[in-house]
């Protein structure tokens, strides 16, 4: 009677995880899609500046998505966030200081200097929370409420955690936006690229909650 009760219950239980799969697989586009905006969170927001998040170089979307924003009044400011390069590492073709590159092309762009501001995030501290300890800091003097933060792909959500973290304190609200420059946002996991993109920067994000970097908490 014990041996059958036994098999009863592995049946009942091979049959609830069967279904589960069942239900998950049918589901799986809706559920892949949630996923995917979550890491990758975008909205409409206006803000007092936009927040536009480079590394050792800033993405030509990235500028074109902030000057989008200042021409439709959406911000009053532009805010290019770079990591500073070591000469030997500079992109080949670029003989001068990189920043200033920048600064030359977005007044060439037709901005005003009140209109732009690039920070340069020190060499050797490329971590997303020690980038935005330093960006916020540096926008202490420039009487900001709120910022739209636009960052990379499935990268957003982590970037928005640690900017949100470090301008509570300041009273800054961040506002995420994640930009896509290659492949979009929906069907990203028909792309390899977007997958391990995705599978990165999730393992990231547990990592930086579960290692107490910054509050255990999805949203501000």
């Amino acid at each position: 009677m014990k041996k059958k009760t036994i098999i009863i219950w592995c049946l009942i239980f091979f049959v609830v995880v069967a279904a589960v799969f069942f239900i998950l697989y049918a589901k799986k586009e809706a559920i892949l899609t949630g996923a995917g905006r979550f890491m990758a969170p975008a909205g409409d927001h206006r803000a007092d500046i936009v927040i536009l998040e480079g590394a050792d170089y800033i993405r030509t979307g990235f500028i074109q998505a902030g000057l989008e924003l200042l021409q439709a009044g959406k911000v009053k400011k532009i805010i290019v966030v770079i990591h500073r390069i070591a000469p030997a590492h500079r992109p080949f073709g670029i003989n001068g200081d990189y920043p200033d590159e920048v600064c030359r092309k977005l007044r060439d762009a037709g901005l005003q200097e009140g209109q732009f501001k690039v920070i340069v995030v020190p060499i050797r501290t490329p971590v997303t929370l020690k980038e935005a300890q330093f960006v916020i800091k540096e926008l202490e003097h420039e009487r900001v409420k709120d910022a739209i933060l636009i960052a990379p792909s499935f990268h957003t959500r982590r970037s928005y955690l640690c900017y949100a973290y470090c301008g509570l304190p300041q009273g800054i609200r961040i506002y995420p936006h994640a930009l896509f420059t290659e492949n979009g946002r929906e069907k990203w996991w028909e792309d390899t690229k977007e997958w391990r993109d995705f599978c990165g920067e999730s393992l990231k994000l547990l990592y930086y909650l579960a290692a107490g970097h910054i509050p255990f908490k999805f949203s501000y």
